[in-house]
């Protein structure tokens, strides 16, 4: 795929189609399953995924890396849900996602303590699935939020506790004039209600994503697309707490299709699209700012990787 084809894409996603069949943050939906879902997202009570103390972080399956893939280019795009594995750099197919999405398409992903993966479509709908089996359940998220539709996400825990959020950042299509063009955000999980944090220093246009650790710190990455002749990917540690940027370091990789992030072991792991067209996953020292390693060979996976999330039980300890 040309870089400037899937830069289209990219930005297709990010500036909230909702029928788009492109990459960005997250997703593509087939929308067949869940008939309990509805238009709005559902009407599930939100209270009862909140993290339980008794379930958190059981199993070794949740300190690997989740991400979302997309076979795109199809009548009704089929997203799966994969595991992979950093230090084997293999993949595992977990099953297909059939979320309700109204012919959106699923497009963030982040990762929670207890194995559930919250996933956004492009309306703006957030659903859980299961890290399991894939299984999807709406959430009954209010639409339109602050007249959010489109956004990244991340979880991050409250300095070293279990204790986590679960932040988003909204893109600044849908806000009025004078505001950023992104700003840092949180979804209550127990009323999912979105509590706005503050604006954060991004290129216009960008895409960006969030990944955490379980020592509190938020990182996002940022795709500016301003020249699409050279686009930039850059990595940045974020102040939760205010959506400034504490730390920014450029990744030496160039940008194809596909848009997804996730650290792990101290270093993040970068989600695009090989040349070919095959899945490419790519490892960034953040101490060191350098590629440590980029992985094109063929690692049968269904699709674009469009969307990557790791719960705060990962290891992140060489950060």
């Amino acid at each position: 795929m040309r870089i400037l084809g899937s830069v289209c894409l990219v930005l297709l996603l990010a500036c909230g189609g909702d029928d788009d069949p492109g990459v960005g943050d997250g997703g593509a939906r087939d929308a067949t399953a869940d008939a309990d879902a509805r238009d709005d997202g559902g009407s599930i009570d939100a209270s009862a995924d909140v993290a339980s103390p008794s379930l958190d972080c059981i199993g070794e399956e949740l300190t690997k890396v989740f991400v979302l893939a997309t076979e795109l280019g199809t009548a009704t795009p089929t997203s799966h849900l994969l595991r992979f594995d950093p230090e084997t750099l293999t993949y595992t197919d977990i099953g297909v996602i059939r979320c309700e999405a109204e012919g959106s398409l699923l497009r963030s992903m982040a990762v929670d303590r207890t194995g559930t993966a919250w996933v956004s479509s492009g309306r703006g709908a957030l659903f859980r699935v299961s890290t399991t089996d894939a299984s999807c359940t709406a959430t009954g998220m209010e639409l339109g939020q602050h007249e959010i539709r489109n956004y990244g996400m991340g979880f991050a825990t409250v300095g070293t506790s279990s204790e986590e959020r679960l932040f988003i950042t909204a893109e600044g299509g849908w806000w009025m004039d004078g505001l950023a063009y992104r700003r840092l955000a949180e979804i209550d999980r127990s009323d999912l209600r979105i509590d706005m944090i503050g604006d954060i220093d991004a290129p216009t246009p960008a895409n960006m994503e969030l990944t955490g650790t379980g020592d509190g710190r938020l990182f996002g990455m940022v795709l500016d697309v301003r020249n699409l002749r050279n686009i930039v990917v850059s990595v940045e540690l974020l102040d939760a707490d205010t959506g400034g940027t504490i730390e920014r370091k450029v990744v030496p990789l160039a940008a194809r299709g596909g848009f997804a992030f996730a650290q792990w072991g101290g270093n993040f792991w970068l989600f695009t699209e090989a040349p070919d067209g095959r899945a490419r996953a790519a490892e960034f020292d953040w101490e060191s700012g350098e590629m440590l390693r980029t992985v094109d060979v063929a690692l049968d996976v269904p699709g674009t990787i469009v969307g990557a999330g790791v719960s705060t039980c990962a290891p992140y300890d060489l950060i």
